[in-house]
């Protein structure tokens, strides 16, 4: 064989040789990212602990496996459930969880994918739903304190002032026309509530995820919707509308009287601004006639022919117009202007 025979087959072989080693490379490791964590199985055994460290790991080629799973939080939405409280009445939760794989290998074990662990998760939770909501009445699982009824006057103080309050008005209208129970309490921590029923599901949730250990953890439980059922939604409405006219009718009635109050208030405050101005003026108006008589009384007596004079000429200029015809007798006072003049 010639020389460049061989010098070929060298470079062949070498050329397999890397990507044989190359292939057994990207066979032999994998890598974990910061968020997931890795269980390495050979023949379908588990091999070893979880592989929670981040980085570049080796397993043994073509006979080993590596399952990745999140170790993030991550979300259940379950169904809407229909449920009863404990004073029977019908309701429809839909309640949402966070959840993570604690034991990645007791996870692999009993489910193995997270689409399987979410439907183990829907008959957990729900039950867990359906067995606290029942502990609770309708009231206590809607409300999370008793504040509706320790600032149920704060609408009314708005409107009217504090000395202007009627604690019998306040109690019939700030009741929101229905008795309004309190939670139950013991001291300052709070028996009942939505806070409360929550706390018992996910309590409740989390037992039985221990004792079928899934190596699942329930991080909490939140309500994202609470209705009544279609067939009492309609009674409910109507109810709810009722009160409300009653708060408004209450409302409206305090807020007529009040403005009849002040209606009859400024009525009084002006006519009594009207009797004094009356009162003021026919004051400035007798001074200043009184100011007239006496200034008129010392012009006269300065000079009286004069001043009658004065006061003829006034007295043509009031009777006297253009075109007017003045007839008058000898003996009147008005002659005697003209009777004087020569």
């Amino acid at each position: 064989m010639s020389r460049q025979g061989e010098s070929g087959s060298i470079l062949i072989s070498v050329v397999i040789a890397i990507a044989a080693l190359v292939f057994l490379g990207y066979n032999s490791l994998y890598t974990v990212d910061e968020w997931e964590q890795a269980i390495v199985t050979q023949f379908g055994e588990i091999i070893g602990e979880p592989v929670t460290e981040a980085g570049l790991h080796f397993k043994w080629p073509f006979i080993q496996q590596v399952h990745l799973f999140e170790r993030r939080l991550l979300r259940w939405d379950g169904r809407e459930t229909t449920t009863i409280t404990r004073d029977r009445k019908t309701i429809v939760i839909d309640v949402t969880a966070r959840w993570r794989i604690d034991d990645a290998r007791r996870f692999m074990e009993s489910v193995r994918y997270v689409e399987r662990a979410r439907s183990r998760l829907n008959g957990i939770i729900e039950g867990a739903v359906k067995d606290e909501i029942a502990k609770f009445d309708l009231y206590e699982v809607v409300r999370s304190s008793n504040r509706i009824l320790e600032d149920q006057d704060a609408p009314l103080r708005m409107m009217i002032d504090d000395e202007e309050l009627d604690n019998e008005d306040m109690e019939d209208l700030a009741t929101l026309g229905a008795e309004v129970r309190p939670l139950r309490r013991e001291d300052d921590r709070y028996l009942a509530g939505r806070p409360v029923a929550l706390s018992g599901i996910l309590e409740e949730a989390q037992n039985r995820l221990k004792q079928i250990d899934l190596g699942i953890h329930l991080e909490d439980v939140l309500v994202k919707q609470l209705n009544y059922s279609a067939a009492i939604e309609a009674n409910v409405y109507a109810q709810m509308n009722a009160e409300l006219e009653k708060i408004s009718a209450g409302f409206r009635s305090i807020g007529r009287e009040r403005a009849e109050t002040r209606l009859g208030e400024m009525e009084r405050e002006l006519a009594t601004i009207h009797s004094r101005a009356v009162e003021q003026s026919e004051r400035i108006r007798g001074d200043a006639e009184a100011q007239a008589i006496r200034i008129y009384a010392e012009a006269y007596n300065e000079d009286p022919d004069f001043y009658r004079f004065l006061r003829t000429l006034q007295t043509y200029d009031r009777i006297l117009s253009d075109n007017s015809t003045l007839i008058i007798g000898s003996d009147s006072p008005l002659y005697e202007l003209f009777n004087t003049v020569e």
